[in-house]
């Protein structure tokens, strides 16, 4: 299913800042009272934070995601998403492998 946001000036103003795709997302998130969003972006996740939103990254969703069984390790999940070019600082590499309890 494919949700748009219904407040098109938002988004249109939004993404002149931030990539539409993630103005799209925060403007949904906004309009649905949502509690939680996912943003990887410096930009976008400080904008979604002005607004109230309360913003977890890929790797927080990792390290939740094997705090409630969901996967078992952290480390492989984040040398695929390297393998696959997405970058990843070292030192927040090696913070996410403390907060998993893989060091």
């Amino acid at each position: 299913m494919i949700i748009k946001a219904e407040n098109r000036i938002a988004v249109n103003i939004l993404s002149k800042e931030i990539d539409l795709g993630e103005a799209e997302t925060i403007i949904i998130a906004l309009e649905k009272k949502l509690p939680c969003i996912i943003l990887d972006d410096y930009k976008a996740r400080k904008y979604a934070q002005l607004n109230g939103l309360k913003v977890i990254g890929t790797i927080g969703v990792l390290i939740k995601a094997k705090q409630i069984g969901k996967i078992t390790n952290v480390k492989n999940e984040l040398d695929v998403l390297i393998k696959n070019k997405i970058r990843i600082s070292e030192s927040l590499y090696n913070k996410a492998l403390v907060l998993s309890n893989e060091t």
